[in-house]
């Protein structure tokens, strides 16, 4: 097996439609907007972040907002994680989750369950200075105003000088000005404009990824005819706004972990790669975290409707990717 034939076999775990989301169909559409494997391409755009370098990981969806905005979907911030973990330790770099400000906490812990230390922006700085290095992730939000949202996002930019922007399950703005759930239903209520941010990332020649299951996340902009035509509510749901690379995935976490374990193929880095141990970790402590399943509503080890075995089989196929391809020579 080829190197390239690493990365596309990636890709193909990670697209897995077993949901029967039609999200398979967004691939071809996806990949014939670049040269090389998705993950690939996405790795690629990671490849100027050096030591002390930020990058912004956009995550967090207010399954029930209507409840509480404290209620949020394990799907993403798990694949969120994964990211920030590689680029944490592979290249010393300084990931921010930019989520909503009610659940900003549990996203980071659950960036701390996977093994960065959460840190305040002003500490990270610090640590990235430091000779001995410590894995670590901070946090930011904007505000759900939209004309805030916007000098906020441009402030962000001008502040941290992002090296890429990330954006993993995080619903973008529709063509009514809405966002929209998998039923095409508005959960618009409470949701922090982080759109803006990629606009702002757009307008710096900040390189941007989106990572989604469903065609109504942030990048899927970049295949709305296909979103329109496979996706379930296409046309009512799908997100306006595009980015550079588009990973369409059959869960959003799994497009996260084929991010981390391209980095770790074309860093010869086994650790950098998700680990079925790991995801079980933060699969088992999401629900303590208040993180529910956002297709059952429960606080269980599932994510997306689907157990806990589904996920760790995904990600252990991704890992005997992983080491296969770190064995191969330079």
């Amino acid at each position: 097996m080829a190197e390239n034939e690493i990365y596309e076999s990636i890709d193909r775990v990670a697209c897995l439609d077993i949901g029967g989301r039609g999200i398979r169909a967004l691939y071809a559409p996806a990949r014939a907007r670049g040269k090389a494997p998705l993950c690939l391409e996405a790795a690629q755009r990671l490849d100027g972040v050096d030591r002390g370098d930020y990058v912004f990981i956009i995550t967090g969806s207010l399954s029930r907002a209507q409840v509480s905005p404290r209620i949020a979907e394990n799907d993403g911030p798990l694949g969120a994680a994964a990211i920030a973990r590689a680029l944490s330790i592979g290249r010393g770099a300084v990931p921010m989750l930019l989520t909503d400000e009610p659940i900003r906490e549990r996203v980071a812990a659950v960036a701390g369950i996977a093994g960065c230390n959460v840190l305040s922006p002003e500490e990270a700085a610090i640590a990235a200075t430091l000779p001995r290095a410590t894995t670590m992730v901070t946090s930011a939000s904007v505000s759900d105003d939209d004309a805030q949202a916007q000098a906020e996002s441009r402030a962000l930019i001008a502040r941290y000088a992002p090296k890429a922007v990330i954006a993993i399950e995080r619903a973008g703005l529709t063509t009514d000005g809405t966002y929209r759930n998998a039923l095409g239903q508005d959960y618009s209520e409470g949701r922090a404009r982080l759109d803006h941010v990629v606009t702002a990332a757009h307008e710096a020649g900040i390189p941007t990824i989106g990572i989604g299951d469903g065609g109504n996340e942030i990048g899927m902009g970049a295949v709305k005819a296909a979103v329109h035509e496979h996706v379930p509510h296409g046309p009512v749901l799908c997100a306006e706004i595009a980015t550079d690379v588009l990973i369409p995935a059959g869960v959003s976490n799994w497009g996260g972990y084929a991010v981390a374990a391209a980095l770790a193929v074309s860093a010869r880095n086994v650790d950098l790669a998700h680990s079925r141990d790991r995801e079980r970790r933060l699969l088992e402590a999401a629900p303590a975290l208040g993180l529910i399943d956002g297709s059952t509503g429960r606080t269980d080890a599932t994510a997306d409707g689907m157990p806990i075995d589904v996920h760790l089989a995904v990600t252990e196929l991704l890992a005997q990717l992983v080491r296969r391809g770190c064995t191969m020579p330079d």
